[in-house]
């Protein structure tokens, strides 16, 4: 029994890991820039704070707070059809970010993770 247990404690773990690793299916960056490049029709959404974006942000991007995107998001994204590309700091809130908008019913969210995965120029 101690060895069932243990077994399905394991087996969870690694489903778990699985399940939110932090590499999971992220945008790469060459192909972000080729959209960028080429003024592909997507959303670039930066989902951090107003501050965070004033201080530098990727070309293009929209704001959109992650902690803001159940109350704005139809305002913001009234296309749920459209592709949407998020970013944050370091990955974590675009995560979240990725995840309400799949919830709210927006079709084709993609997470880039942080903007420190950008090697382009930042805007101010």
């Amino acid at each position: 029994m101690k060895y069932l247990l243990a077994l399905c404690i394991v087996a969870g773990g690694i489903f778990f890991f699985l399940q939110h690793s932090s590499a999971k299916d992220l945008v790469q960056y060459a192909e972000l820039e080729k959209k960028l490049a080429a003024q592909a029709d997507f959303i670039l959404l930066d989902v951090r704070t107003q501050e965070e974006y004033d201080e530098d942000h990727i070309p293009g991007a929209v704001l959109l707070p992650y902690d803001k995107i159940a109350e704005q998001a139809a305002v913001v994204l009234p296309d749920k059809e459209k592709e949407i590309i998020v970013y944050c700091r370091s990955g974590r809130r675009s995560a979240i970010a990725a995840e309400t908008l799949v919830k709210l019913g927006y079709m084709q969210v993609a997470d880039f993770g942080g903007i420190s995965r950008w090697q382009g120029q930042l805007e101010k």
